[in-house]
């Protein structure tokens, strides 16, 4: 059997209709919650006396614009 690649996932995702394209939104912005609180478990772990660095900050920047994101994806579908 063929390992499915990314790619060749999202070319299987049918869009064709605008019912279809809001579940697909809503498995999308499923994933960024996934990932955004995977960062703040990460942030998490991050000792305090590092919280001042760099690493603490991009991880809290990735935070705010994921947040963002999914924001604005939301609203795309809105009823």
């Amino acid at each position: 059997m063929k390992k499915k690649t990314l790619e060749s996932l999202l070319d299987s995702v049918d869009v064709s209709t605008r019912a279809k394209r809001s579940k697909a939104m809503a498995l999308v912005i499923e994933l960024l919650e996934k990932i955004r609180h995977a960062e703040e478990r990460y942030m998490g772990r991050i000792p305090l006396n590092l919280q001042s660095g760099s690493a603490y900050s991009d991880a809290e920047y990735s935070v705010d614009i994921i947040i963002d994101a999914i924001d604005e994806l939301l609203n795309a579908y809105e009823p």
